[in-house]
């Protein structure tokens, strides 16, 4: 028998993105490494980050994103720079500009099993991680299955007041075969060529230091998502789905532009 773990703190930290160009992208980092520190896994080079999300038949995640629902919930898998030794079963929540993310590790045994569809293996670890078990219970209430694969580089800086935290994710690219999570060399279609998100996470107040080093011309807050990017770039869509999507594509190029 194996005793539960306690319950997670739930945290919740304030979040802002913004889509910027590649261009702002290299005044701005130079500018954060003037002032800031990179985190401790970060290289000049960033580093990689690789997941597959999780979604109903109905893509009810997809469709709360792009409908604007306050609360939104998502799981993922998520691996960096390729190491599969390290994975981590995630997921996060957001309530309109605030959100928080649990975590849990998972054995790449298990990941390729749960993209098969097979479930077998959170049984078995369920009494061990709290979040295993509401994985597994949303998958067979739900059906939550793979359908996506996103991967991009990050660059991240930190701040000590208020948990600052500024990252940088570019060169980012999808798959919509979830078994390619596991392939070094994933063949992948481009996402948001010529971009850069911009995020921006703090604890209550963001300091005046951090909010004046990011400014640049285009960071007007948007409701980017690298999921929602990834399902449109790697999935056909209906024609519902479509024309919404074209409208919030629509909305979040004029934010980018800042018109």
């Amino acid at each position: 028998m194996f005793d539960m773990p306690a319950p997670q703190v739930v945290r919740y930290r304030d979040e802002y993105k913004h889509v910027i160009s590649c261009h702002s992208k290299v005044i701005l980092e130079k500018r954060l490494a003037a002032v800031l520190k990179m985190d401790e896994h970060s290289t000049t080079d960033g580093y990689l980050v690789r997941s597959v999300y999780f979604d109903t038949p109905h893509d009810h995640a997809l469709w709360d994103k792009i409908d604007g629902v306050p609360h939104q919930e998502k799981f993922r898998i998520r691996c960096y720079n390729n190491d599969y030794g390290f994975l981590r079963l995630e997921k996060k929540v957001k309530d309109f500009n605030r959100g928080y993310k649990l975590g849990a590790p998972i054995t790449r045994e298990a990941v390729e099993a749960i993209i098969r569809g097979d479930l077998g293996c959170l049984q078995l670890s369920t009494a061990r991680e709290r979040l295993h078990n509401e994985f597994l219970i949303k998958c067979r209430t739900t059906l939550l299955r793979s359908k996506v694969v996103v991967e991009y580089r990050r660059k991240v800086f930190v701040f000590g007041p208020a948990r600052t935290r500024v990252t940088l994710d570019y060169d980012m690219r999808s798959s919509a075969v979830a078994e390619d999570f596991f392939c070094p060399d994933m063949p992948h279609g481009t996402l948001e060529e010529d971009r850069c998100v911009l995020e921006v996470k703090f604890d209550g107040f963001l300091p005046e230091i951090v909010r004046d080093l990011v400014q640049v011309a285009e960071t007007t807050s948007s409701a980017n998502s690298k999921y929602v990017n990834a399902r449109i770039a790697s999935s056909p869509l209906t024609p519902r789905l479509r024309g919404t999507v074209d409208a919030w594509l629509d909305r979040n190029t004029e934010i980018a532009r800042g018109d």
